[in-house]
């Protein structure tokens, strides 16, 4: 990981950051941790930098100094600044092997366990949700897989994330054609229909899916979750903010509930002890029994 003092040295145009700008560097970081949770010491030095300069450009402030004063006292620029270092980058079945595994190993087990304790409810949630596309990728992944599971189980998929312009995206479901690249062509036809160069989400996807706006940081507003998919959100926090968020998250799961995460992320602190490895490459977990 790079250090703190690291992170001062690289500036954009590759020049020194003086003390004063190093100084309100920090301020920034301090900032956008409180305000979106994103650990901005954990990006790579160059292109933060260069998402702060833009930002401060757009702002018409002279250096970092000035522009942090402006992103303490305007709360419009703090969630500019903050949606300019969210990185929202999704695809239907992104990573598919992750999918994969989701279909063939999870959501058997999952549907196995309802069986065995008679449980009515089947409830997914994709934490960070982006614009959707994970969202109905798991609406579709039901759909076309698990379809007795919907006619036996009042189901439920939650999609959250703290960004409004992706909540408002994914409630339109209008995707370009290179967002569905991964969708079988028999699925796209039967579930989305041809806006021109787009393609729109069907009715029998919609039912499934509800947008919340939700910050990973806060209480999780629902429970007794049966998956819950987490992935590239916490790879911007720092390591005690991971743990509050992977425990906030198995509080809401259910007594099996499963964990998933993106590729480079993993359990943090405590969470290695109420989560066990279902599957490691594509980061499975399952809650734990007690």
């Amino acid at each position: 990981m790079q250090t703190e003092r690291q992170a001062e040295r690289r500036p954009p145009d590759g020049r020194s950051l003086t003390g004063a700008e190093a100084q309100a560097y920090r301020g920034l970081r301090d900032v956008v941790l409180a305000a979106g949770g994103i650990d901005i010491g954990r990006y790579k030095d160059r292109c933060l930098l260069r998402r702060i300069a833009v930002r401060q450009r757009a702002s018409g402030a002279a250096d970092l100094r000035t522009y942090l004063k402006l992103v303490k006292r305007d709360p419009l620029e703090r969630a500019q600044l903050v949606k300019a270092l969210t990185v929202h980058v999704s695809q239907f079945f992104r990573n598919p092997s992750t999918f994969h595994a989701l279909q063939h190993e999870v959501l058997p087990a999952i549907l196995a366990e309802k069986d065995r304790t008679g449980g009515r409810a089947l409830r997914l949630w994709s934490a960070g949700c982006a614009c959707g596309e994970e969202a109905y990728s798991l609406a579709l992944l039901l759909c076309e897989t698990a379809q007795d599971a919907l006619e036996r189980y009042s189901t439920t998929i939650y999609g959250t994330d703290i960004e409004p312009e992706c909540l408002h995206a994914a409630r339109e479901g209008r995707y370009p054609a290179s967002s569905l690249k991964s969708v079988p062509a028999s699925w796209r036809q039967r579930y989305f229909t041809a806006a021109g160069v787009q393609y729109t989400v069907g009715p029998e996807l919609r039912r499934l899916v509800h947008f919340k706006r939700h910050n990973i940081l806060d209480p999780v507003p629902f429970g007794r979750i049966d998956l819950a998919v987490c992935r590239n959100v916490l790879i911007y926090m720092s390591d005690s903010l991971q743990e509050q968020v992977l425990l906030g998250i198995h509080a809401a799961l259910s007594a099996r509930g499963y964990l998933v995460l993106g590729k480079v992320e993993g359990l943090a602190g405590a969470t290695r002890n109420v989560f066990e490895p279902v599957n490691v490459p594509e980061r499975v977990y399952r809650k734990r029994e007690r």
